[in-house]
């Protein structure tokens, strides 16, 4: 095969983990200098372009998703990861956030590619996430030396059922401010704008950083689906995420796109995105996931799905105040638009009457799409 100089090959996996992909890259295949990092990201998923159309991107924020993996720079972890979210019709990068989904493909992929041995019939992963500075503990079954694939494990939003890869996210309590409550408090009061007062909201920062309020202030069910939301209402979401940024001392300027917004009701009937009936019964409240760009997510982000679990078992929290159930420890059944997603905490008071996270986990099924060599443009990435 003869290929033009004015094309640069770049090895990548493309990976599933749970209700996202992204491209993984080893780390020493990815340009070290940050401007050339960013240059190569956004060619690699054809971006800026809504349908990114000369990338990988699927034109989705779930598909626009980056994994960079390499040797552990710590003593506790087996493999350092950093995760980018790539901007789909605005050149951007972000590296604020980790992706729960995607961190339970790390391990897979770390087993797969040899960095950390396989043992059967659980193999153990300690994982750096650069992002946030902390441990992400991934369990991943292994049978004849790889991952297994098949199994009977099923989650809302994938098809079909897999293997169950298991992600422990104790160690991630205030990984963006360096408490579980930001702010000290289990409820703050932040102006609204274009609602014209102030609302409740809860911040809790676990996972991702999070902030909460109730789908009721802004006149809302919390049953909504992607594209039944107002165009005023995502501006009012904005607007309390700012507000909460301050709060915490973050950036509110710029790509940055936490706190994550998370809407929440008491738990209702409605039907999903894949036309199945969610019964009240079944869920603890239901909750939606408002982004940045105006877009609610169609299922429920790793990072903002532990983070709520957590919240909901915090005494005075917006969530836990939605919650059909008190009990601690337990499994926190959160009503998401493509189902349903059950997330295992264990939160409670130490001695000195502070909230702690003892255990918070949840699981994912997790398969290898593709292999080969991607194609970036010279020109682009030259700039």
């Amino acid at each position: 095969m003869k290929l033009s100089k004015e094309q640069i090959p770049v090895r990548c996996t493309i990976m599933r983990g749970g209700t996202s992909k992204a491209v993984f890259m080893r780390m020493d295949d990815v340009p070290s200098e940050p401007a050339a990092r960013d240059r190569l990201l956004l060619a690699l998923f054809g971006s800026p372009d809504r349908r990114q159309i000369d990338g990988l991107g699927g034109a989705d924020p779930l598909t626009s998703k980056f994994a960079m993996i390499g040797p552990a720079t710590r003593a506790d972890a087996d493999i350092d990861y950093t995760f980018a979210q790539i901007g789909i019709e605005e050149a951007y990068v972000s590296y604020e956030i980790v992706c729960g989904n995607i961190s339970s493909a790390t391990g897979v992929y770390a087993i797969e590619e040899g960095l950390v041995p396989a043992v059967e019939p659980v193999t153990t992963v300690r994982v750096h996430n650069t992002n946030t500075n902390s441990i992400l503990i991934i369990k991943v079954q292994v049978k004849d030396g790889a991952p297994l694939v098949e199994g009977d494990f099923a989650i809302d939003g994938v098809p079909g059922t897999g293997a169950e890869v298991a992600l422990d996210y104790s160690n991630t309590s205030g990984g963006a401010t360096g408490k579980l409550l930001p702010t000290g408090n289990v409820r703050d009061s932040v102006l609204v704008p274009s609602l014209g007062r102030s609302i409740e909201v809860s911040i809790v920062d676990i996972g991702t950083i999070c902030v909460y309020f109730r789908a009721a202030d802004l006149g809302l069910t919390g049953s909504e689906l992607p594209g039944e939301i107002p165009p005023a209402k995502y501006v009012a979401a904005e607007e309390i995420r700012l507000a909460a940024a301050a709060l915490c001392g973050l950036p509110q300027s710029g790509k940055n796109i936490t706190p994550f917004q998370i809407m929440i009701a008491p738990p209702r009937d409605y039907r999903s995105l894949p036309g199945e009936a969610v019964k009240a019964a079944d869920i603890d409240f239901v909750a939606r996931q408002i982004n940045v760009d105006g877009w609610m997510h169609k299922a429920f982000a790793g990072g903002a799905s532990t983070c709520t679990s957590v919240a909901a078992q915090i005494e005075g929290t917006i969530a836990h105040e939605c919650s059909s159930l008190a009990t601690t420890p337990r499994r926190v059944r959160i009503g998401h638009p493509s189902g349903v997603l059950p997330i295992f905490a264990h939160v409670e008071r130490d001695a000195q009457a502070a909230w702690v996270v003892r255990e918070v986990h949840f699981s994912r099924t997790v398969r290898r799409l593709m292999d080969g060599t991607t194609y970036i443009r010279r020109a682009v990435m030259e700039g």
